[in-house]
């Protein structure tokens, strides 16, 4: 494809941004950033309370129900074990089936 023949990058090359000047941008930076610095830790908590508790039960509930799902599974397999130990107890012949 011809990029001479593009209009979009005509377009973009005849483009010029001339943003107005503001005397007063650094000052209002610094009075920002100024601002930010004076909060405390605990003010930083308690102005944003109600979102970390939401964090802190969605780990808590994702910690519960992947532990939870973690011991079923951790059960399921050692009862499977006690089956087959109980089976080739029970009959040394069924060793041959429960072992391939």
């Amino acid at each position: 494809m011809n990029s001479s023949l593009d209009p979009l990058a005509e377009a973009l090359g005849r483009w010029r941004v001339s943003p107005p000047v503001d005397a007063d941008f650094r000052q209002a930076v610094w009075r920002r950033v100024g601002q930010r610095t004076s909060q405390t830790w605990p003010g930083y908590l308690r102005s944003h309370a109600t979102a970390w508790s939401l964090v802190t039960l969605v780990a808590l509930g994702a910690a519960a129900f992947s532990g939870s799902a973690l011991a079923r599974a951790r059960v399921r397999a050692d009862r499977d074990a006690m089956v087959v130990n109980y089976l080739v107890d029970l009959d040394p012949r069924v060793q041959a089936v429960l072992k391939h």
